[in-house]
């Protein structure tokens, strides 16, 4: 995918990478920990997620109207949708629909502690909140400095179309 995105980047001055990659990292962490590949759906839970990110970082005032309280709304509206999945999820597990390895929410439902124990469902819905904002923003960042450092270093660009 990232050669993909770089390809298309030929002979232009330039490149907003951010909002692709950021885009991009989205859907690969959808897809690898829920199963998501409904581009309406991650659509949606995207725009959640946004506002949930703008509003971790700062000062933890739970007031209406602060950009904390809006994270924390859609942190709730969030863990709904995830919870919607791994209902689903459960009974298609149960029917043989969905695979035990299909992705890290059917690992999760399936899987206990050395005790025995099962996760709860809002530890569930917790840990793939956390996974998400984990998986997606590292990767994210990471992705967009090495598109911007392939765009300042051309013999390096080169290299990896060739690659």
């Amino acid at each position: 995918m990232i050669l993909l995105l770089l390809c298309n980047f030929v002979g232009k001055e330039k490149v907003f990478v951010h909002p692709i990659v950021k885009l991009y990292t989205f859907e690969l962490a959808c897809c690898l920990f829920l199963s998501i590949e409904d581009s309406a759906q991650i659509s949606k839970l995207s725009l959640k997620f946004d506002a949930f990110l703008k509003g971790i970082v700062g000062f933890s005032l739970n007031i209406p109207g602060t950009r904390f309280h809006r994270a924390m709304k859609a942190a709730d509206e969030i863990r709904k949708e995830i919870k919607l999945i791994l209902e689903k999820r459960k009974v298609d597990l149960e029917e043989k629909r969905a695979s035990p390895t299909q992705d890290l929410l059917s690992h999760m439902l399936l899987t206990s502690d050395p005790s025995g124990r099962f996760m709860t469902e809002m530890e569930i819905l917790d840990n793939i909140l956390l996974l998400l904002f984990a998986g997606h923003d590292t990767t994210r960042s990471v992705l967009s400095l090495v598109m911007k450092y392939l765009g300042q270093l051309p013999q390096v660009y080169e290299h990896v179309l060739k690659g």
